[in-house]
């Protein structure tokens, strides 16, 4: 039972099984897709690449984890939790900044792109 998991509407769901074409998930952060970005609330910055969501990730305690050639994976010590990213930035899905949101509650957020402050 590994992968990502959402809950939304009182359901849990395995997130990467969700077909792109239902309008929601799908969304890229590099481009095409419903438009939505990774925002780190307490500063309001929007999550560009790998280096921004490492250097706030660490500022939560996470650290590298392992050196998967497909995948970035961070873990905090105190936690069970591993957020696992594609390595390449612009295939960032929807699905992925959710995994994000969830293990890093009230941290981050996924916006709309056009609500969310410039970089």
């Amino acid at each position: 039972m590994t992968g990502v998991w959402v809950f939304e509407d009182g359901m849990v769901r395995r997130a990467d099984s969700e077909a792109p074409s239902r309008g929601r998930g799908g969304g890229g952060a590099g481009g095409g897709g419903a438009g939505k970005v990774l925002v780190h609330v307490p500063s309001g910055e929007v999550v560009t690449s790998y280096e921004v969501l490492e250097r706030r990730l660490r500022e939560l305690g996470w650290e590298r984890y392992l050196n998967d050639p497909c995948l970035l994976q961070f873990h905090q010590r105190s936690t069970v939790h591993l957020i696992s990213v594609p390595r390449d930035f612009s295939r960032l899905k929807l699905v992925h900044m959710y995994d994000v949101v969830v293990k890093t509650r009230n941290v981050f957020e996924v916006r709309d792109a056009a609500a969310a402050p410039p970089p």
